[in-house]
């Protein structure tokens, strides 16, 4: 009897919560029926209005860091390869294959001192033999000269004349006032590879306070302004870029240091000690 009695007793307790359950659905569905509350429309207004402006915002950053990156790298890849082309043609100073000290002469050098775009800028160079192929140089220029050859007579390549041959003459100069390197072989017009009205970059030496070239002695010491030519043995190239325009999340130029060394072996190989 006593089992049979609690048995019942379940049973009526599941009935009765049952009976519970559906009262609540319908409680429920008659509010659905009659629509949401004021408050809970501007709840539901204020946090879906909070979940896009966050949405947006991460956009908008997203936007700018990848275009801050964009115009990082396109300052990066230019600096670098002017860096690399500059290097690579001033380590060529003074290369003489016939190893003749005519080479050198005022007479051989004569397109160059009578170039006008290097003297318009560095107020005229001077042929001196022991300058050999670096006629002149500052923190802001260096003009080099070099034999790379000439025209082929009887299947030869002729040397001992500069100028006749692109490329014999190079001229470097930093113009801080377009924040521009500007580069001319053979007398050729000036014009800028790295900054000025180039997409993306700006030279920023003069503002930064470092030379775009330093000249160095075999002792490894600092040669000072005005360099004596003849001493110079290593040559370090400093590029200081930014990009041109403003990153938009830190409200400043991204700014890089690249700098380069040069043995000039040609140079300081056939130079009197200084």
């Amino acid at each position: 009897m006593a089992a049979g009695a609690g048995k019942r007793h379940h049973q009526l307790d599941y009935r009765h919560t049952a009976f519970q359950f559906l009262i609540f659905m319908r409680k429920n569905l008659i509010k659905k029926k009659n629509g949401f509350t004021l408050v809970e429309l501007l709840i539901a207004i204020i946090v879906g209005s909070l979940v896009m402006l966050a949405l947006y915002m991460a956009m908008v950053m997203s936007q700018r860091t990848s275009a801050g990156v964009g115009r990082k790298v396109i300052t990066q890849q230019d600096t670098r390869a002017v860096l690399d082309i500059m290097a690579s043609e001033i380590a060529m100073a003074s290369f003489n294959p016939l190893v003749q000290p005519a080479t050198w002469s005022p007479t051989s050098l004569a397109a160059a001192i009578n170039c006008g775009n290097v003297t318009g800028v560095i107020g005229g160079v001077a042929a001196i033999f022991a300058n050999k192929g670096i006629l002149f140089a500052d923190a802001s220029n260096i003009y080099v000269a070099m034999d790379l050859g000439g025209p082929i007579v009887s299947g030869k390549v002729t040397y001992g004349t500069i100028g006749d041959l692109e490329n014999e003459y190079i001229f470097y100069s930093y113009d801080p006032g377009t924040r521009a390197i500007r580069r001319s072989t053979n007398c050729s017009n000036l014009f800028q590879i790295l900054g000025g009205t180039a997409l993306g970059s700006n030279v920023i030496n003069q503002t930064a306070g470092i030379p775009v070239f330093q000249y160095f002695d075999r002792d490894g010491q600092l040669l000072p302004l005005p360099i004596n030519i003849p001493a110079i043995r290593r040559i370090k190239i400093t590029i200081v870029a930014e990009t041109a325009e403003i990153d938009l999340n830190t409200k400043k130029r991204k700014r890089m240091i690249y700098s380069t060394d040069i043995i000039v072996r040609n140079h300081a190989a056939f130079s009197p000690s200084p």
